[in-house]
């Protein structure tokens, strides 16, 4: 009888346990591998990574986390899926007996680091999302030195308690003297706890990369270089052994740097991410949060990790990863495209502040011409006015640099003087042509439409459009266009008003400019939404009231019409936009975390504006606007034809700067161009 029971028993077990197997292994799973300061020139050494791209999708990832795009705060930014502030101090995991659990013993820092974050990080989103539907996370592998233990990546599937249900981050890597500070990953028993893991969601760092990023300044540029490839090769192995044990249709792999690559490679703060499994095809990434082929954000990762686990979202501010299918990608496009846009970047500033350097000189000039009322004639007056000019055409160069898509500085450098001086050749041919102005704005008007309703494909490189490494804004019109387009449109107008000073196109193209700017479908710049609804509303009562005072009801009424018009474009990027805009983002937001939430953005406004008026060079160009502009009313006071758009112009300005995030630069822009129209005129 003992024996039919152990048989039967045994029968029992046999039966049973290819069940449970077939359970565990059936589920959905997601594997993240953490390769810290991964590069796209690094992948062309790994023919296993070469391979999954080719049957998967790759993209550009933006990095920041609240400071930069380097450190621990890059990992935990993954994580909250907002941009949070992490130091190595905060970070303390170690495992619990128990359960084999890991636990973050100063878990509590991080909540402190982040009480008085601008960006409200919820700590701990991804583990508590996955644990509130019952699932489990992991942790293998770390980045540890000889004296400073490093399990960053132990951050990403940690929940608000500071828990990760599964892991090995100390039994992980062996002793060798040829790696950096004599550690490496022990690549075979990361892979056999990958394997083994009943987790869904699988975090595993390699570390070595990260250390060898460290270890460089002790060795030489041959020596960095040897051991760099040594180690690329054994990250490839592992990645070639791992993607044979992976189930197609159950898995999603995510392979990336949480931080950006090794600037002794590759300076670009964008680094690669790679994505292959079920619904990944070939192709290129994007998400809801760029709208930008090819580029992601960090906060994207955990909405994407949910979305294949069927988990809830709570507390995240991303948006899911997709693939944007294309047979014909790889990985020499995405580097090209990296390098443009790393040029762009890198030559914005300067670009940017050499213009400013030029208008200042010039509108110090006329200052100076017009309080000694000293008259312009001959080539004096012909050549001040094609100076002049060019402020108003540089705006449009930048633009058009943009279509050429230069990838290197000096290239850059090569278009944008080459277009200056066909810009100078135009400009003193139609010197005497009354409607050079005109047709200068009438170009930036037109460029920047055609722009915004194709999605910014003709500014995508400009540094006038917005830059995916900064991360500020990817998609929509940015504060420089939208000073650009409010700056034509009033020049516009002025030269319209001078000859039809009861014409209705300037109301037409302001309430076109609005619907365009504040439009969800075309990124909803909130900002310059209320820019151009000001200069609408000056416009307005400058035409239709005799006494053109401004008292309290007309100030009420411009209050009115700004939370009207923002409220409609929120409710149709709420209700008609499938992937809500930055407007519906914070709408939403604001109605599930309370005024807070908009406290802390309007905060955050006014924190950039005074901190780019302490720093920036705008705010001397704006001085000089100041001075200008009241020389130029006091000459002009008598011509109401063209003050009447010019007015309505410089409230939208104000308007744009004190309701903005570095308004400072829309303000700016504007006003430049405002000036040296208003001045044209005044010379004429």
């Amino acid at each position: 009888m003992k024996v039919i029971r152990i048989l039967s028993l045994f029968l029992l077990l046999i039966l049973l346990i290819p069940n449970l197997s077939y359970g565990i292994e059936d589920n959905p799973r997601v594997y993240l591998i953490v390769i810290n300061k991964l590069t796209l020139k690094d992948i062309e050494f790994m023919e296993n990574l070469k391979k999954i791209i080719e049957g998967g999708s790759i993209g550009l990832m933006n990095t920041r986390g609240v400071s930069g795009y380097t450190g621990a705060e890059s990992f935990l930014t993954i994580n909250s899926s907002r941009k949070s502030s992490c130091n190595y101090a905060s970070i303390d995991f170690l495992p619990r007996e128990l359960n084999g659990s890991i636990v973050n013993k100063s878990f509590s820092r991080l909540i402190k680091l982040n009480k008085n974050n601008k960006f409200s990080p919820y700590i701990g989103a991804i583990g508590d999302n996955l644990h509130s539907v019952g699932l489990k996370t992991a942790i293998y592998g770390n980045g540890d030195l000889i004296n400073m233990p490093l399990k960053t990546a132990a951050l990403i599937p940690m929940d608000s308690r500071g828990l990760v249900d599964y892991g090995n981050i100390d039994n992980i890597t062996i002793e060798d003297n040829d790696y950096p500070f004599t550690i490496k990953t022990d690549y075979k028993k990361l892979l056999s706890e990958i394997k083994n893991s009943s987790a869904n969601l699988i975090v595993g760092d390699t570390g070595d990369l990260d250390r060898i990023y460290r270890y460089s300044d002790f060795l030489s540029e041959d020596e960095s270089k040897n051991i760099r490839e040594r180690i690329l090769l054994d990250i490839d192995s592992f990645i070639g052994e791992l993607i044979t044990i992976l189930k197609y249709d159950k898995s999603l792999l995510i392979i990336t740097s949480p931080n950006s690559g090794d600037i002794n490679v590759d300076d670009n703060k964008l680094s690669p991410i790679i994505t292959w499994g079920n619904g990944i095809g070939k192709g290129i990434l994007t998400s809801a949060t760029t709208e930008r082929a090819g580029i992601v954000a960090n906060i994207d990762i955990g909405p994407t990790i949910m979305s294949f686990l069927k988990a809830p979202m709570d507390n995240m501010s991303g948006s899911q990863i997709k693939s944007i299918r294309k047979n014909d990608i790889n990985l020499k496009d995405i580097i090209e495209y990296s390098q443009q846009i790393n040029t762009t970047s890198k030559v914005r500033y300067n670009t940017l502040y050499y213009y400013g350097i030029f208008s200042m000189i010039i509108l110090s000039l006329a200052i100076i011409f017009l309080i000694a009322k000293i008259r312009l004639s001959g080539k004096t007056k012909d050549i001040t006015k094609v100076l002049f000019a060019m402020i108003l055409v540089f705006p449009n160069i930048f633009i058009l640099v943009s279509i050429f898509k230069p990838r290197r500085i000096y290239s850059f450098i090569l278009i944008l003087f080459t277009l200056m001086l066909l810009s100078l050749i135009v400009l003193w041919v139609t010197r005497k042509s009354s409607n050079q102005i005109i047709n200068i704005v009438s170009i930036s008007i037109v460029i920047i439409i055609l722009d915004l309703t194709s999605r910014g494909s003709i500014s995508k490189f400009s540094v006038l459009s917005h830059d995916p490494t900064i991360g500020a804004r990817y998609y929509g019109i940015g504060n420089e266009m939208v000073g650009l387009f409010l700056g034509s449109i009033t020049i516009f107008s002025i030269g319209i008003s001078k000859r039809n000073d009861k014409s209705l196109i300037p109301l037409f193209l302001l309430g076109i400019s609005i619907i365009l700017v504040g439009h969800p479908h075309y990124g909803a710049n909130v900002g310059g939404t209320m820019a151009f609804i000001v200069a609408t509303v000056f416009y307005v009562v400058e035409i239709f009231n005799k006494d053109k005072v401004l008292n309290l009801k007309r100030v009420f009424f411009m209050v009115i019409s700004i939370i009207l018009l923002i409220s409609i474009m929120g409710f149709i990027d709420i209700k008609f936009n499938r992937n809500t805009t930055h407007l519906g983002n914070t709408i939403l937001l604001t109605k599930n975390n309370g005024l807070s939430y908009l406290n802390k953005i309007i905060f955050r406004k006014l924190l950039m504006n005074i901190k780019l008026i302490g720093n920036s060079f705008w705010t001397y160009i704006l001085l000089l606007h100041m001075i200008l502009h009241t020389s130029i009313f006091y000459f002009k006071k008598k011509n109401n034809k063209i003050l009447t758009a010019a007015i309505a112009g410089l409230s939208g300005a104000i308007g744009g700067f004190l309701l903005n995030d570095s308004g400072l630069i829309l303000a700016a822009i504007c006003m430049n161009l405002i000036t040296a129209g208003l001045y044209l005129e005044f010379v004429e």
